[in-house]
């Protein structure tokens, strides 16, 4: 006789975890309800569709039967949902089976399920930036491709490249941006430098972020870098491309819309 999961694991108990179509699950928008979660007017997580798609969805959502409607409302998990709903809607494009969802019945009053909401959103540990760099360097010796790693991390290929320059990048640089000092960018930049370069330039970008503002810690530290600032408005534009010279200028130019002619008669 086969033995049961919990015997063969070792378990000290066991639960019933259950499989949802998610097309067929409530997203409660009630704010009347005590299952009511404002994020669930969030739009769906284009990165964590993706993710879905790939691998499905690894951790279970909690549910709880309303007990007025009968239907089945989730109590947490609501992004993984709208997210496998969208996912499932890619797969039947493609003709392929359509992901499940795993859950759990909550099993507190439902009067008390803000607590479980909270929690299970907040008591997460997120990965520093050099521990999702070094799983991404295993990831890339296992034979991912960069689009592959982009799917499994919820990111762009852009921020799997500049997560992946950190590990090229001397211990002072790693350590700056895993204390938040400078950016994954920089790191990106930095390590096309020489060592003794980027020791003295991340100095430079940590200074000129102390007891400022993040706005005001962007713009100094793009001016570090030598980095154009991004520009919001027409009249922005306008003064910068007074300053700009080369394929700048023309840029500019061509995001307002003129030509080297109209600029001079304007």
């Amino acid at each position: 006789m086969a033995k049961k999961s919990k015997d063969v694991y070792g378990a000290d108990g066991q639960s019933n975890l259950l499989n949802f179509d998610p097309a067929k699950l409530v997203l409660v928008t009630d704010e009347a309800s005590p299952l009511y979660d404002p994020r669930v007017h969030l739009p769906v997580d284009e990165a964590m569709a993706r993710n879905i798609d790939y691998q499905g969805v690894l951790e279970p959502i909690g549910v709880s039967k309303n007990p007025e409607t009968g239907e089945t409302e989730v109590v947490f998990g609501r992004q993984r949902v709208k997210a496998a709903i969208l996912a499932n809607k890619r797969r039947r494009e493609r003709g392929v089976a359509e992901r499940l969802i795993p859950g759990v019945v909550y099993a507190g009053k439902r009067q008390d399920a803000l607590d479980a909401i909270v929690s299970e959103n907040e008591a997460r540990t997120a990965d520093t930036p050099l521990g999702r760099a070094e799983k991404m360097r295993r990831h890339v010796a296992l034979g991912r491709g960069e689009d592959q790693i982009a799917v499994i991390y919820n990111c762009s290929v852009i921020t799997v490249r500049d997560t992946l320059a950190l590990l090229d990048c001397p211990k002072v640089v790693q350590d700056a941006v895993e204390a938040g000092q400078v950016t994954l960018t920089h790191a990106k930049a930095l390590a096309k430098l020489a060592p003794a370069e980027q020791r003295a330039k991340v100095a430079q970008l940590v200074d000129a972020g102390k007891d400022v503002k993040p706005h005001q810690r962007s713009r100094r530290q793009a001016e570090i870098m030598g980095t154009a600032p991004k520009l919001k408005s027409r009249t922005q534009i306008q003064k910068a491309l007074e300053q700009a010279q080369g394929d700048y200028a023309s840029a500019l130019r061509w995001v307002l819309g003129v030509e080297p002619e109209q600029e001079a008669t304007a």
